[in-house]
């Protein structure tokens, strides 16, 4: 057995967790020495409950990677443990950090530049409004849109990112056994093509109630920062922010009506100094600051262009091209193109010349 298959079976193991997983690795030395050792062994450890250590002497390693990589296989799922290349390196460096994704997509998107959507499952039609609107300006921008898939909130963000034309991660808390909720099923399998499902946990683990806490801080921590729609007292988005805080990420939280209950929690935020979101530009604005300065004193707002935009803002320079010429380099039909230069003249990358030249804005 590798340490990539023992990973699998470690982070399957009921009332195991990320943190545990790593502590016991610290001390056996690795996943695979981990299984080997004795029931005494492993009690001796000091690490490990009585019966939490029978649950991992006993658990069924062979039978479990068996069905799980045919599962993984006839759906197109793909593992990543921390001791693959390809782990996010978003996720490697919180002590809580997962120690198994599997995923259910595009690979790539869990590297790109991302940010968060969070808010209530019982969300009102302004705040559903605004999910989405905030998610299409941020994939217009050239960022992905990360939640998961809960009711609500989760659900227009995912779906003005797809609308919009754009990538969106979920992350789910269960396995890919069961699909939570029932009614995103359709929103579901739209992701894994335009984008990614993701989960930390093992095909056979149902939508426990104590999973979606813990699952939060995947959401915050693939993203350049977290945006708090709406959310009350009581809602799990609060713990996504607070996992951001601690993973030194900014939050951003959009006001509300101050007597509107759904609302409560994320309000408050903002009274303990959370950021207000008075329109996507604040987000995008704060990530270029944060992630992209040129220099201590002196920075420059990024450029974050959609995948059509970096096929066309290349091919426009200083030098000013007609839109004739743009069709012919781009490959792409006369109204497609327009599409996308007037959004690149929205973003005042470029501007537009008499007679349908088109050059590039000299601060952009």
């Amino acid at each position: 057995m590798t340490d990539r298959d023992a990973l699998l079976v470690l982070n399957a193991v009921p009332n195991m967790d990320a943190v545990l997983i790593r502590r016991l690795i610290e001390f056996f030395g690795s996943a695979h020495e981990v299984l080997e050792a004795s029931l005494e062994g492993l009690n001796k450890s000091g690490l490990l409950m009585a019966d939490a250590a029978q649950n991992l002497f006993n658990f069924s390693k062979d039978k479990f990677l068996s069905n799980e990589y045919n599962l993984m296989q006839q759906r197109g799922i793909v593992a990543l443990t921390a001791a693959d290349e390809n782990f996010p390196s978003s996720l490697k460096d919180f002590e809580d950090a997962p120690v198994v994704l599997y995923v259910m997509g595009d690979l790539e998107c869990l590297t790109q530049n991302s940010v968060a959507l969070v808010g209530s499952r019982a969300a009102s039609f302004y705040g559903v409004r605004l999910a989405r609107s905030f998610a299409q300006d941020f994939v217009h921008h050239g960022l992905n849109v990360v939640s998961g898939l809960a009711r609500g909130i989760d659900t227009a963000a995912h779906q003005g990112a797809l609308d919009a034309g754009g990538k969106t991660i979920a992350i789910v808390g269960c396995g890919f056994n069961y699909v939570y909720p029932k009614e995103n099923h359709s929103l579901m399998k739209a992701i894994s093509h335009r984008g990614a499902v993701v989960t930390e946990f093992a095909s056979h683990m149902p939508p426990l109630k104590h999973n979606f806490p813990w699952r939060n801080r995947i959401i915050s921590a693939l993203s350049k920062a977290t945006v708090v729609v709406e959310a009350g007292l009581k809602s799990g988005a609060l713990i996504t922010a607070d996992f951001a805080v601690a993973q030194n990420k900014d939050v951003f939280v959009l006001p509300s009506n101050v007597d509107n209950e759904r609302a409560l929690g994320s309000n408050r935020l903002i009274q303990e100094g959370a950021r207000v979101a008075l329109n996507p530009e604040d987000v995008l604005s704060q990530i270029a600051r944060d992630y992209f300065p040129l220099f201590p004193h002196e920075r420059k707002p990024v450029l974050l262009l959609s995948d059509e935009q970096s096929k066309v803002y290349p091919l426009i320079t200083c030098e000013p091209v007609h839109l004739n010429e743009l069709v012919k380099q781009s490959g792409l039909n006369i109204s497609t193109l327009m599409n996308i230069t007037l959004s690149l003249e929205l973003k005042r990358a470029i501007r537009q010349l008499p007679g349908q030249y088109y050059v590039r804005n000299e601060n952009a």
